[in-house]
C-alpha cells in the first residue's frame, strides 16, 4: 500500500496545470467552458442587483487601491485581488451558477473569477483565458471528488476545493511553472475554508466562501511569483489537506486521467434559481402538475437523498434566500404555478398561506437506493396523494441541466438574457454571448467584464 506521502497528488494537480496548452483542451470540454463562462456572467450581472451584494460592494469601494481589474457593474477597477473577492461572491448570490456532480461544488464562481481578474491585469488573451480556468477546473473538480461524500456533511466543497481551481488557474496566468505552482497550491490549501454551520442561522457565508477561495486563489499565485514557498505535498501530505479535511479514504484513481477524462466536460447547467439539491424534485414536482391539471393534492411523499435532505431541507424558511434551500418551498410553489423562476423567491411568496398550507403536507425522506446513485446522479421521487383518492408519481434521476439532459447553447442565451434582462438590452446581450462564444479569439481578457458594463445600465 502506498504511504500518504507516495501519492503523489499534488504534484499531478501542479503538472497538469504547467503542462496544459489550448490545443490540447477537447472540443467537449472547450464548449461546455464556454457555456460555464456566460452561464455565470448571467449569474453575477443578477447578483448585483441583489441586496445581499450591498456589502460586497461597500468592501471594495471602501478598501479601494491600485486598478488592475474589472468589477461587474462597478464604475471603478480593483486590484485583482478586490476583482476576484467582489465577481465570485456575486456570482453565488442567486445560486444559479453551475454545478459539478462528482464533487458537489460550483467551479465557475471560483475560478472564473480568479483568472478574469488575473488575465486582465496581465494582458492576457483570451485563448490564454480557456486555458487557465479548464485547468482550474480540472484540478479543483478533482480534489472535489476524491472527498465526496464525506468531506461535503461539513465543508462547503466550493470553497474548500474551490480555492485550488482558483490558484491554478490565477498560476497559468501568471505563466507560473513548477516549483512556483506546487507553492501556490500548497498556500492555497493552507487557507481552504468554508463550513455549513451558516445554514442553521440563514446566513450570508456561502458568497463569502465563493469570493474569499476566488480572492485566495490569486493571493497564493501572486505570491508564488514573489518567491513565496509553500508545502509541496499539500494534498497527500500526513499533516496536509486530505489528512485534516477529506474524512474518507482517497482513491488514487482520481488523480491517474489527467488529460484523458475531462471533467470540465460534464458540468450541469442550473436551469432554477435554488439550491442544485432540489433540481430534480422540481423537475418531477413539474411532471406531477402536469399529470394532475389542478386536482387538490391531499398529500405529497418525497424521496431523496442525504445531501439533499442536509443541505437543502430547511422545514421553515423565514427569507427569500433561505426559501432557496427548501425542499418544500420549492416543491409546493413548483405544483402551484409550475417551474420555479426567481419570481418565486420574494417575501410575498414566502408568507403565502396557500403555499404554507401546501408545505405541510410534503413530507421528505432519504431513500437508501437513492442516495446510492449520488454522486452520478442527484435523483428525487415524488408521489401525490389526491383527494379523489389517486396517487400520481414521478421519478427523475438526472435534472435539466444534467450532461445527460443537457441545455444547448441556445438554452444557454435564453437563460443570459433573463438573467441580465433590466440591465443589458438585446445589442448588449448579443455582444456578450458572441464574446464568450468565441472567446479564444479575444486579444484581451479584459474584454469580457467590460463589455458588460459598457452595454449594461445598473443602479448606483
Amino acid at each position: 500500500m502506498l504511504t500518504p506521502e507516495a501519492k503523489k497528488y499534488s504534484a499531478a494537480c501542479t503538472s497538469f496545470t504547467e503542462s496544459l496548452q489550448f490545443e490540447n483542451i477537447p472540443a467537449p470540454a472547450l464548449d461546455m467552458i464556454k457555456c460555464c463562462l456566460l452561464d455565470w456572467l448571467g449569474c453575477v450581472i443578477r447578483g448585483h442587483l441583489r441586496k445581499h451584494s450591498d456589502p460586497a460592494k461597500a468592501y471594495v469601494r471602501t478598501m479601494g487601491g491600485t486598478t488592475q481589474a474589472s468589477m461587474v457593474g462597478e464604475k471603478k477597477a480593483g486590484t485583482i485581488i478586490n476583482a476576484a473577492f467582489f465577481n465570485g461572491y456575486l456570482g453565488h448570490i442567486l445560486e444559479m451558477d453551475d454545478v459539478d456532480r462528482d464533487s458537489i461544488s460550483h467551479p465557475a464562481t471560483v475560478v472564473i473569477p480568479a483568472a478574469l481578474a488575473v488575465g486582465e491585469w496581465k494582458e492576457k488573451t483570451g485563448k490564454d483565458l480557456i486555458t487557465a480556468i479548464v485547468a482550474g477546473y480540472e484540478v479543483m473538480l478533482r480534489i472535489g471528488a476524491a472527498m465526496t461524500p464525506r468531506h461535503y456533511e461539513i465543508w462547503h466543497t466550493t470553497g474548500t476545493a474551490g480555492a485550488f481551481g482558483a490558484a491554478m488557474a490565477a498560476g497559468k496566468l501568471f505563466d507560473l511553472k513548477r516549483p512556483e505552482l506546487d507553492w501556490a497550491l500548497g498556500n492555497v490549501g493552507t487557507m481552504s475554508a468554508g463550513l455549513w454551520q451558516f445554514l442553521l442561522d440563514g446566513g450570508m457565508s456561502k458568497f463569502l466562501h465563493t469570493g474569499r477561495a476566488a480572492e485566495n486563489g490569486v493571493m497564493a499565485a501572486y505570491l508564488a511569483t514573489q518567491g513565496f514557498t509553500g508545502p509541496t505535498r499539500i494534498l497527500e501530505g500526513a499533516q496536509g489537506f486530505f489528512a485534516g479535511y477529506a474524512r474518507q479514504e482517497i482513491s488514487p484513481k482520481v488523480f491517474a486521467d489527467f488529460g484523458s477524462n475531462w471533467r470540465s466536460a460534464f458540468v450541469s447547467i442550473k436551469p432554477y434559481p435554488c439550491c442544485r439539491h432540489i433540481h430534480s424534485s422540481i423537475d418531477a414536482a413539474n411532471a406531477i402538475r402536469e399529470k394532475t391539471k389542478g386536482k387538490k393534492i391531499k398529500g405529497v411523499q418525497v424521496k431523496t437523498y442525504a445531501a439533499a435532505v442536509q443541505v437543502a431541507d430547511i422545514l421553515d424558511p423565514k427569507t427569500p434566500q433561505e426559501a432557496k434551500f427548501s425542499l418544500r418551498f420549492c416543491i409546493a410553489r413548483t405544483l402551484m404555478n409550475g417551474l420555479v423562476t426567481d419570481r418565486e423567491f420574494t417575501n410575498e411568496t414566502l408568507h403565502d398561506a396557500t403555499t404554507r398550507d401546501l408545505m405541510q403536507k410534503i413530507d421528505v425522506k432519504i431513500d437508501p437506493a437513492l442516495d446510492a446513485m449520488m454522486p452520478h446522479n442527484w435523483p428525487s421521487h415524488i408521489e401525490a396523494y389526491l383527494e379523489d383518492g389517486a396517487a400520481v408519481k414521478a421519478e427523475v434521476h438526472s435534472p435539466t441541466g444534467d450532461p445527460d439532459n443537457p441545455v444547448d447553447w441556445k438554452g444557454i442565451i435564453f437563460k443570459f438574457s433573463q438573467m441580465s434582462e433590466g440591465v443589458l438590452n438585446d445589442k448588449g446581450v448579443k455582444a456578450v454571448a458572441d464574446a464568450c462564444e468565441r472567446v479564444e479569439d479575444l486579444r484581451s481578457t479584459a474584454d469580457l467584464v467590460q463589455l458588460i458594463n459598457k452595454h449594461g445600465r445598473f443602479p448606483a
